[in-house]
């Protein structure tokens, strides 16, 4: 039995009783199969024995590595390579086995075969290929859980988080969720986008649904006897189950698991971590001394992926840049000099080995100086060694010793724009160590840089190569690196939450965060009304799309950005006023419309204001929050009827209906215009010569018209005095 890991707090080691420990033994072997299930082949830890062991060990970092777990090296059977899947079935219940094909034993980052490509498609592992992603939440009543697995049942994880965070607070709850997804995301070259999930039962479809998520998040209580979570691979080929969504054991949301608040809730984030891992394609590595997000416990002593989980996301799925294999997709970092002088710093980025598929054993990045520099450019391999393999059942599997350092050879080559002209050169270090190329007084220009790998790279090592890149311009220090996490969805008039400090970091070496590093725009309007708060939250009225940006400072006064976008659903359209709510006859009526859930309100189509006589004109332009509408104007035609008139919004958002919301009034009297359409021209003298001589006949002929037009002099009379004052008002 293994002692437990330490925290910072504490550094006791766990002591736990041997009848504790007989009990969990006997939990791991019966629990075995259904941790992970024949589909995903590696195991989850019998967490009731578990959870006992952590809290008899007191404050721990760590869950306690169960006993050593069965094995096929302690099987006497012998098993062909072509076994049927219902047999290795069998096995996997009995010694805690996995399939023959994933991956080699004593190995780092240990892979399925087959990963996410693309928009979701499936292809070979180990290509450094990006991959996009949608997502979605499980309304709690879906039916969850595999029968291959485990029991199934209705979903409960929007209550669970409820409970834990709070009525109104279920993004809260979502949002840390997301958290622990963005941690691959800024780690790879994956993305994400969250969409609406129409309920439909757990399934583990591996081809794209337009009406849910292609990672699916639900769960349902199994009991604290049982298993934290499990979530299969992308590969459809074990049991015929593959796909990447996601199933809770909510009976762990309890104060020391999924309800421990420590650390900004690290239980809850590096297990929702851990489990789209296995989405991703990653298998459990040994072994369990909480170094590792992808060991088979739970461990807590860091935040998210480690250097192995690094290392084997970005084999498959290339490191944040990933694409930029050739001059013409070069990474841009734009102007160092302008606006604000700054360097770069990118940490974690990688190279796919020299044989690397689609040029991948290169990276190309392109700057822009407006005037001459000293510019220092280096390459520094990081990744140091560590030991680890793949788990075959418990905690136990063979392991080896991994040199991540120097798992390639890098050069650099700083070129012209276009990657035509090699301008300088740095290749004299060997394996491990920095390159550094010094180009002082480089001149004005846009430049690129391409980072190579030349081999070799020892297959113990597994290929790939992390490496920090600096570019430093003059003396200008670099920025920090944000994260806002992922685009997502929440709905209106519900709070919404952020978190800009659980993924952000600082880059330079001697620079710090703190709370007022954190500043938002929260709204997409370019203005960051939030400051000073790494976790601010707020409420949508209105449905739409809404860029929300953080604007993260360092404490030497480097400044960087990041945006999302978020989706707001389910608003209610409503009107509340039209201003300026009245216009008269022949005139033209610029309005603003006030009310909410008009942000898509962007076509004359979506508007109506009832009766004859009235048109509305224009284009209406909705502010960020979709709370009014301008750009729109009434026009009144001279004869419209002089009533009050209902403007109705109506599109994909909803339908409102504001009565009384206009009114047309009469115009004013013109003189000369005694037909009333607006203008004086010769229109007018027949209805001057009847207004003269037969009033009467007039006022039916001209309904809307009122006589006294006719008297051009003011007396008050309609009379052969006005004859010469109408004609000097003709054109």
């Amino acid at each position: 039995m293994r002692s437990a890991s330490t925290n910072r707090h504490s550094r006791r080691p766990a002591t736990v009783s041997r009848a504790l420990r007989a009990a969990a033994h006997r939990a791991i072997r019966t629990n075995h199969a259904a941790r992970h299930g024949p589909a995903a082949g590696a195991a989850k830890v019998a967490l009731a024995a578990l959870a006992a062991l952590a809290i008899l060990a007191g404050s721990v970092d760590a869950l306690s590595c169960p006993p050593e777990g069965i094995d096929l090296s302690r099987s006497p059977k012998c098993y062909p390579s072509d076994l049927p899947p219902e047999i290795w079935e069998q096995i996997i219940e009995e010694n805690g086995a996995l399939p023959p094909t994933w991956g080699p034993v004593g190995t780092d980052y240990v892979s399925d075969t087959t990963v996410w490509v693309g928009d979701i498609e499936q292809g070979p592992s180990g290509r450094a290929q990006p991959a996009h992603f949608m997502y979605s939440f499980a309304p709690d009543g879906t039916t969850w859980g595999l029968p291959s697995i485990s029991s199934t049942g209705p979903s409960d994880l929007s209550a669970q988080l409820i409970t834990l965070f709070g009525v109104g607070n279920l993004d809260r709850g979502r949002e840390y969720l997301r958290q622990a997804i963005a941690g691959w995301k800024r780690t790879a070259g994956t993305t994400y986008d969250e969409v609406a999930d129409d309920g439909a039962p757990m399934d583990q479809l591996i081809t794209r649904v337009p009406t849910r998520g292609d990672i699916r998040i639900g769960g349902r209580g199994f009991g604290t006897g049982s298993f934290l979570a499990y979530n299969a691979f992308p590969s459809p080929g074990f049991a015929g189950v593959g796909g990447g969504d996601m199933c809770f054991n909510t009976s762990y949301f309890l104060p020391g698991n999924f309800g421990d608040p420590s650390s900004n809730y690290r239980y809850l984030r590096n297990t929702t971590g851990h489990e789209h891992g296995h989405g991703l394609g990653y298998i459990h590595v040994v072994p369990c001394n909480n170094q590792f997000l992808m060991e088979p416990v739970i461990a807590l002593g860091f935040d998210m992926q480690t250097i192995d989980e690094i290392r084997g996301v970005q084999r498959n799925y290339g490191d944040r840049f990933a694409g930029n294999h050739d001059a013409a997709s070069a990474h841009d970092f734009g102007n160092l000099t302008t606006p604000v002088p700054r360097s770069v710093i990118e940490r974690q980025l990688s190279t796919n080995g020299v044989n690397g598929f689609g040029n991948t054993h290169q990276d190309w990045f392109r700057f822009t100086i407006d005037s001459g520099q000293d510019v220092v450019i280096t390459v520094a391999p990081t990744g140091g060694t560590y030991t680890n393999g793949q788990q075959t059942g418990g905690c136990s599997g063979s392991t080896g010793l991994i040199n991540a350092q120097q798992a390639g050879n890098l050069n650099i080559e700083l070129c012209d724009e276009t990657g035509a002209t090699v301008l300088m050169t740095a290749a004299s270090a060997g394996p491990g160590a920095n390159e550094t190329i010094n180009a002082p007084g480089l001149a004005a220009g846009t430049y690129t840089v391409r980072v190579f790998d030349v081999g070799p790279n020892p297959a113990a090592n597994q290929i790939l190569q992390l490496y920090d890149l600096t570019i430093r311009a003059g003396t200008a220090t670099a920025p920090p690196a944000p994260c806002a996490g992922l685009n997502k969805r929440v709905a209106a008039n519900t709070n919404c939450f952020f978190m800009g400090d659980v993924l952000s970091r600082p880059n330079e070496t001697n620079a710090t965060l703190s709370n007022a590093s954190y500043d938002w725009d929260l709204i997409g309007d370019g203005v960051f009304e939030t400051l000073n708060n790494p976790a601010p939250s707020r409420q949508y009225i209105s449905n739409g799309v809404y860029p929300v940006t953080l604007r993260l400072t360092d404490s030497l006064g480097g400044v960087a950005y990041d945006t999302i976008n978020v989706v707001v659903f389910g608003g209610v359209t409503t009107l509340t006023s039209v201003v300026p709510s009245l216009g008269r006859q022949g005139e033209i009526v610029p309005i603003v419309i006030n009310g909410t859930n008009l942000k898509n309100v962007t076509s004359l189509s979506h508007l109506t204001l009832s009766g004859p006589g009235v048109t509305l004109i224009g284009t209406p332009t909705p502010n960020v929050l979709g709370t009014q509408v301008t750009g729109v104007s009434v026009e009144v035609d001279c004869d419209a009827l002089p009533t009050i008139r209902s403007l109705t919004v109506s599109n994909q958002d909803g339908t409102a209906t504001l009565y009384f919301a206009f009114s047309v009034r009469p115009a004013l009297p013109t003189p000369g215009d005694l037909n009333c359409d607006c203008m004086v021209d010769e229109n007018d003298v027949a209805a001057f010569v009847l207004a003269l001589i037969d009033p009467a006949a007039y006022q039916v002929a001209y309904p809307l018209c009122n006589r006294i037009r006719a008297d051009i002099n003011g007396d008050v009379i309609v009379d052969g005095d006005d004859v010469q004052g109408f004609l000097s008002l003709l054109p």
